[in-house]
């Protein structure tokens, strides 16, 4: 346990013996030690320089001591209050449910006997206090655990992991209420040669900042994700393929007309294009699976690219059922 000197102790009793005794005692252990008179100062004292724990005369003039405790433990539950009473007091049970007070002295008291209370008090703080510490580091743990189940490292998207989950999940609503559900596929053309030319810093800015383009670019309610390497996808939830078709435009418009940052470099200068394909269930009896719809906006991708790249293609089945 830390030297006394680590702790602040609050008294309050009106009569001025109690408190010299008590003060000299614990000021002798080198404990900070502070004084009221009544439980007004108390609550006075206590609101401005909390204390690590609280010794309170149950009888005292204004505001009693239970009132006190009651109060102090309403304002922090953690900090140990320790009542004084000058008689043996048959309500013990009914005075701890009723106001917090960890431990009850009887007057009068002997030193040891309240050092040591004080002491195994002030210990037991330290065991919450390092509890709720370790609670604390465990829930940010967990936070982060979370976050790594959930979001891909280098964009902040969602991942491969998350987007498979919402892939399904969406798939099973759409088929469930014959709702439209597209899917758009991202490939960054040439990637390689961004990382070959300005360096894999560079290649992540590059992921990164087309990461970003994607979300300015869609809906709240679109899931957008990393899907791996330079691959991204866009799910449109109740969505036609026209309107992915044009969502997937603008996305590669913007990208085309943007300067993307190098990693060292205070003027954004990498140039990129990139290509898409879309595709929509339904589409007649082909999408009967979530893969199958991957599967199709892939194969439209791949047009794409055979294309020229720098497009947009269009599953043709799921055009013929966007309208």
């Amino acid at each position: 346990m830390p030297d006394g000197n680590h702790y602040k102790i609050l008294i309050a009793d009106d009569r001025e013996d109690n408190l010299g005794l008590l003060r000299e005692w614990l000021s002798a252990q080198d404990y900070y030690v502070r004084c009221a008179r009544d439980g007004r100062e108390a609550l006075d004292i206590a609101r401005q320089d909390p204390p690590d724990l609280i010794l309170v005369d149950k009888v005292m003039p204004q505001v009693d001591g239970l009132s006190v405790a009651r109060e102090l433990k309403r304002g922090d539950p953690t900090v140990p209050v320790i009542i004084l009473t000058g008689r043996e007091d048959t309500r013990r049970a009914a005075i701890f449910d009723d106001t917090g007070a960890d431990d009850l002295i009887m007057k009068p008291f002997q030193y040891e006997e309240v050092e040591t209370r004080v002491r195994t008090m002030l210990k037991k703080r330290e065991v919450f206090r390092a509890l709720e510490q370790a609670n604390e580091e465990l829930r940010r743990a967990n936070e982060r655990m979370a976050r790594l189940i959930q979001f891909d490292e280098k964009t902040g998207l969602y991942n491969y992991r998350y987007f498979i989950e919402r892939l399904t999940d969406e798939f099973k609503r759409a088929r469930r209420y014959s709702n439209r559900l597209t899917l758009a596929v991202f490939d960054i053309d040439h990637f390689k040669e961004v990382n070959d030319r300005y360096g894999h810093p560079a290649g992540d800015n590059v992921l990164r900042e087309f990461g970003e383009i994607m979300v300015r670019s869609s809906r709240e309610t679109d899931i957008i994700a990393r899907y791996g390497g330079e691959e991204f996808v866009a799910l449109l939830p109740q969505t036609s393929a026209v309107h992915g078709q044009r969502l997937a435009e603008r996305i590669r418009r913007v990208t085309e007309a943007h300067r993307f940052h190098g990693a060292d470099a205070p003027e954004p200068v990498i140039r990129i294009t990139v290509s898409s394909g879309v595709a929509t269930f339904p589409l007649n009896d082909r999408i009967q699976r979530p893969e199958d719809l991957v599967k199709a906006a892939d194969d439209a991708l791949y047009r794409a690219k055979g294309a020229g790249r720098n497009r947009t293609h269009v599953d043709q089945r799921s055009l013929a059922t966007a309208r």
